[in-house]
């Protein structure tokens, strides 16, 4: 207990140390004075704004915005009438929401194992789990690299079953020139506070098929809001995550975020998260399943829309650089090698390999990296139930269950005047 509580105040101590998260630091007065006012307003000029900057991101399609991406997810499979007896493919290394979404609907979650050379979804892997019960594809993204998608989207095609990209991880990165999100039936992205974009909570769903983009809209504009108390507690994680969440005290978001923790659980505090889709059963809830997007949130993606091209560049810098660190290592046979493809544009949200000795690495890289959020180190994250519960079976994906233990993740949402920073730390590990 000593040796634990020493160790989080040196961690409180430290600086810099770097997370997967980016506080909004960059907000001035009169944005965030703008923000707060739209608490509670329901402004759809706002949301069809943030719909069409997001879209223009991904190409010529548009975007339906909702409060999380899996409520755009559960949305779509319920306008495709996805029902009890239908099977939907999921990557075995994903997300309790998205499992818990195919699960409101009484289908059934199919886990296709990854590729170990992109992380994401495998035509393999997707191939061998494809019967007559199949009503959709999920093919997923992860930390920013493009996954064999053209080659999927052919199976897809061919079996004539629907598409659905999962870009949660993956913004702006291209194969063969083509921006991911582009080549299933719809696609996907979260723009959660551990995202390309943050807003803290929330998602769309892209397509090019106008009469789909339609049809969801409509559905959507039946949703609710988010309660007014959902929104203020958003906005006071916000204030937050403003001020912790950067390399100067990001050391403190342990111990802050136990005491929010204790202050949620004594209902002294409303959890501003959507907390309970995380689960695999007990569907109730104290907000609507799906919801809209509040417009103040919207608002918020607007503003990070305007810094996203730069983002993007210092994301791929950042990830350049680490390369070149790796490149001089004994490592490098680690590093997926798709990092050096020349058909694919990676815009990182994570870099990210595995090893034998990735326990010891995330040991080493805790010093300076809140290794807590490492993703993805078994299937299905994100919650603390058996797998089973979300009909996973055991060994179904041996190649995530494998390698998922040894999983090192470094956060590439870092500033540019902080690279040397964080990469001269990594030099120290590596060496």
């Amino acid at each position: 207990m000593i040796a634990r509580l020493f160790s989080t105040l040196k961690t409180m101590l430290t600086s810099p140390y770097f997370g997967f998260i980016e506080g909004h630091s960059h907000l001035d007065a009169d944005q965030l004075k703008t923000i707060k006012g739209l608490i509670g307003d329901d402004i759809p000029d706002i949301i069809k704004k943030f719909e069409s900057n997001f879209s223009t991101i991904i190409g010529q399609g548009d975007c339906v915005a909702y409060a999380a991406g899996r409520m755009g997810f559960y949305d779509l499979m319920r306008l495709l009438n996805i029902k009890h007896g239908d099977e939907v493919i999921l990557l075995g290394a994903t997300c309790s929401v998205m499992s818990n979404a195919v699960l409101r609907l009484g289908a059934t979650p199919v886990y296709s194992d990854i590729d170990i050379e992109t992380y994401g979804s495998s035509l393999f892997g997707i191939e061998s789990c494809i019967n007559d019960s199949t009503r959709m594809i999920v093919a997923q993204h992860s930390f920013g690299i493009p996954c064999d998608i053209d080659k999927i989207a052919k199976l897809a095609k061919l079996r004539n079953i629907f598409l659905l990209e999962d870009c949660a991880l993956t913004l702006g990165s291209k194969l063969d020139n083509t921006v991911v999100g582009n080549f299933g039936d719809a696609a996907l992205f979260s723009t959660d506070h551990s995202k390309p974009i943050n807003t803290l909570t929330g998602g769309l769903i892209y397509s090019q098929d106008r009469q789909l983009i339609d049809s969801l809209r409509i559905s959507r504009d039946h949703c609710n809001q988010l309660p007014i108390g959902k929104q203020y507690a958003l906005w006071r994680r916000l204030l937050l995550e403003r001020w912790f969440c950067n390399s100067k005290r990001y050391g403190s978001m342990g111990l802050v975020n136990l005491i929010y923790t204790v202050l949620i659980y004594s209902s002294i505090l409303t959890q501003p998260f959507l907390a309970n889709d995380f689960k695999s059963s007990k569907f109730t809830q104290d907000y609507p399943y799906p919801a809209k997007l509040p417009s103040f949130l919207a608002q918020l993606g607007l503003y990070e829309i305007r810094r996203w091209e730069a983002n993007m560049k210092l994301r791929i810098k950042l990830k350049d650089e680490l390369l070149i660190l790796f490149s001089q290592s004994v490592l490098m046979n680690n590093i997926p090698a798709v990092y050096a493809d020349d058909s694919r544009v990676i815009v990182p949200l994570r870099f990210a390999w595995n090893g034998a000795n990735g326990q010891s690495y995330r040991s080493d890289i805790s010093k300076f990296i809140d290794v807590g959020w490492t993703w993805f180190m078994s299937p299905i994250v994100a919650t603390k139930e058996p797998l089973e519960n979300y009909k996973y079976v055991s060994g179904s994906c041996p190649i995530s269950e494998n390698i998922g233990p040894g999983m090192v993740n470094i956060p590439c949402n870092i500033k540019e005047n902080e690279h040397e920073k964080i990469l001269s730390k990594v030099k120290n590990v590596l060496s």
